[in-house]
């Protein structure tokens, strides 16, 4: 199936492509990746039940994208598939050999060759260098131009792209007023023409406003996926096929081909730093109380987060119900709808496909269908640890506070602790939380300098494992160098874990126990590979887009009582006032509280997030400060996303 949708319409003929091969690897992530990707890549104006659902910005700025991330990081399989479903899709909207190839030769220097691209183009590339750069750097000034951008080139398209939508929204409803009316047959036809024909063609501006919304989110998302891709391109040296080589120069112009054996020939020389400047902690001094700063929620999201519980349906609740994996498969079984959530509402089809894509990638465990075990081959606790370790390098607010939540969670876990059924008598658990809480907010905070950590922190797995995914996030090409460690510490954890009885080998297919090893840890590898990807190119996003923390909420007006209950709020005529939302439920920060995560966790990660702050207590105790307390008034004003 890949083999038809990856080549996105423009080739009629198959394409066996090595995408394909490596997720092969991790079956559950490759079933959802289909939907996910080709919404992302390769819609072009897509439309159901009155509104547009994918295919936002259009699909040669989308190859620029794309081609710009995997030129600026030397991505050799990126670069060269995608220069050649860049030319097709070029020749497809009639853009001549000689503007592609100033466009594609350009690309890692589009500033200096202004005249070469749009206004449009020039605004999304400046997106997604910052992005799959440093997104710290992306100013107010240029996401502003790149909304005006947006907006000017969605007025001009919308004739040809948008205007037939509201034609029929139109005639239909002339048509049902005609019918209540009790018109003659003739003429109800008539009025409904002449409404349509009435419809002007200005582009109206809430309409233009939601597209632009839905753009950002797209482009965003798309520069998540080949992030995540040239990671895994790179990390994992995936090779063109054995034809591609003449598909490309079949297709591909040589002055293209050129540039890109040029940047190919680089490897890792030459590239930008991939990830923001690192702001290093003063961590025993955190962990003795010495410093405490008070977390704090900045808000200015750059687009509308409105929960979907307060807001009207927009497409007959597919899109509602879409994201509901999301709401419920994020925070394991309960209605806890995120920012993330309401952000992707402004894609429709990217609410329906990322979460289920997400959650055999990152969440699900034991997932085994026809005796093949398809995804969940690393354990939770590991994949937490890396996850909040890519976070933290990206120094990615969003991503840091939701998932330090799910690893002291995947810790807890594995005590019996907070997970169904609870069989530990109450005293019991009681104690060992304690414990468990201790050894999680001293992972947590030596994640900044690990190998500097004390004996016995981390593993020789963990330590092995976040060793390889530094190399993926700042230097993918040298990735190689930590991966047979890494392969030896999994074999290793995995013979434990069999012979202990907490895994299930995969023997399907009658291969030896030896080969059953074999593909675990490739399955391994694959998965711990597309998983850091895919959250490199997430903390990106939170950051970029300026995603806030979610604050408390409850379904009525009132405050709360002594019991944990709401006191409510009555109205003139003694009845209770709805809020909107469909429960009650606590904002991140005091999740994390609850939790019992400590204050010196927070407080690294406050530090981690404010470089201003972090700097001036650098500085203090330089000075001989004994004691530093820094309150979220003062931290609020110059935290970062």
């Amino acid at each position: 199936m890949s083999d038809w949708i990856w080549s996105g319409n423009l080739n009629p003929a198959p394409a066996p492509n090595h995408l394909a091969r490596f997720l092969l690897w991790i079956p559950g992530t490759y079933e959802q990746q289909l939907n996910y990707s080709t919404t992302l890549i390769f819609d072009e104006p897509s439309f159901k039940n009155g509104i547009q659902i994918s295919g936002m910005l259009d699909r040669i700025t989308r190859e620029l994208v794309i081609s710009l991330i995997a030129q600026k990081r030397h991505c050799w399989y990126s670069m060269n598939h995608h220069a050649a479903l860049g030319k097709l899709t070029a020749n497809k909207h009639r853009l001549s050999d000689e503007q592609f190839t100033q466009k594609w030769t350009n690309l890692t220097e589009f500033n200096k060759h202004r005249e070469v691209y749009s206004r449009l183009e020039l605004a999304v590339l400046t997106f997604a260098e910052a992005f799959c750069t440093n997104p710290k750097k992306y100013t107010e000034s240029q996401y502003r131009e790149l909304r005006a951008a947006l907006a000017e080139d969605n007025s001009r398209r919308y004739p040809s792209e948008g205007l037939w939508l509201e034609q029929l929204k139109a005639a239909r409803l002339a048509h049902a007023k005609s019918m209540l009316d009790s018109e003659a047959p003739e003429n109800i036809e008539k009025i409904a023409r002449q409404a349509a024909e009435a419809v002007k063609t200005n582009m109206p501006l809430e309409i233009n406003e939601r597209k632009v919304n839905g753009q950002i989110v797209e482009l965003a998302y798309l520069c998540l996926q080949f992030v995540a891709l040239t990671d895994v391109f790179t990390s994992l040296n995936v090779p063109d096929e054995d034809n591609f080589a003449d598909i490309m120069v079949g297709v591909v112009p040589s002055t293209v081909i050129k540039r890109l054996n040029e940047l190919n020939s680089q490897g890792p020389e030459g590239m930008e730093d991939l990830v923001p400047p690192p702001v290093r902690l003063p961590i025993n001094e955190i962990l003795n109380g010495k410093i405490t700063v008070e977390p704090c929620v900045p808000k200015n999201s750059r687009i509308p987060l409105i929960p979907y519980e307060k807001s009207p349906d927009i497409d007959k609740g597919i899109t509602f119900g879409g994201v509901q994996t999301g709401v419920y498969g994020w925070s394991e079984g309960f209605h806890l709808p995120t920012n993330l959530v309401y952000c992707l509402l402004h894609h429709p089809e990217l609410a329906r496909y990322e979460p289920p894509y997400s959650l055999p990638l990152l969440f699900n465990e034991d997932e085994w269908r026809n005796g093949v075990n398809t995804s969940g081959f690393t354990t939770r606790h590991l994949k937490e640890i890396l996850i909040q370790r890519v976070f933290r390098v990206l120094r990615s607010r969003y991503g840091i506070e939701h998932h330090i939540a799910n690893l002291y969670y995947v810790f807890l876990d594995e005590y019996g602790i907070d997970r169904s059924p609870r069989e530990l008598r109450k005293n019991q658990s009681k104690k060992i939380r304690k414990k468990v809480l201790e050894k999680v907010d001293k992972l947590c905070v030596w994640l900044d300098d690990y190998d500097n950590a004390p004996l016995g922190t981390f593993t020789n797995l963990e330590k092995a494992a976040l060793r390889w995914t530094d190399l993926i996030l700042k230097s993918p090409h040298l990735s190689y160098k930590a991966e047979e460690n890494l392969r030896k510490e999994l074999d290793e954890q995995n013979h434990r874990e069999i012979a202990c009885g907490t895994r299930r080998l995969d023997k399907s297919g009658d291969i030896s126990e030896a080969d059953a090893m074999t593909r675990l840890v490739n399955s391994q590898i694959a998965e711990l590979a597309m998983m850091v990807g895919h959250i490199n190119g997430l903390g990106r996003c939170v950051t970029i887009l300026r995603i806030p923390a979610e604050g408390p909420v409850q379904p009525i007006e009132g405050t709360e009582g002594p019991t944990g209950s709401i006191v409510p709020k009555l109205d003139k005529h003694g009845q209770v006032r709805f809020t909107g939302y469909l429960n009650k439920r606590p904002g991140l920060l005091e999740i994390l509280k609850e939790i019992g995560i400590s204050e010196s966790v927070l407080t690294a990660n406050e530090l981690l997030l404010n470089p201003i702050i972090s700097k001036k207590v650098q500085e203090r105790l330089g000075r001989g400060a004994k004691s530093i307390h820094i309150p979220r008034s003062v931290s609020y004003k110059t935290a970062e996303f």
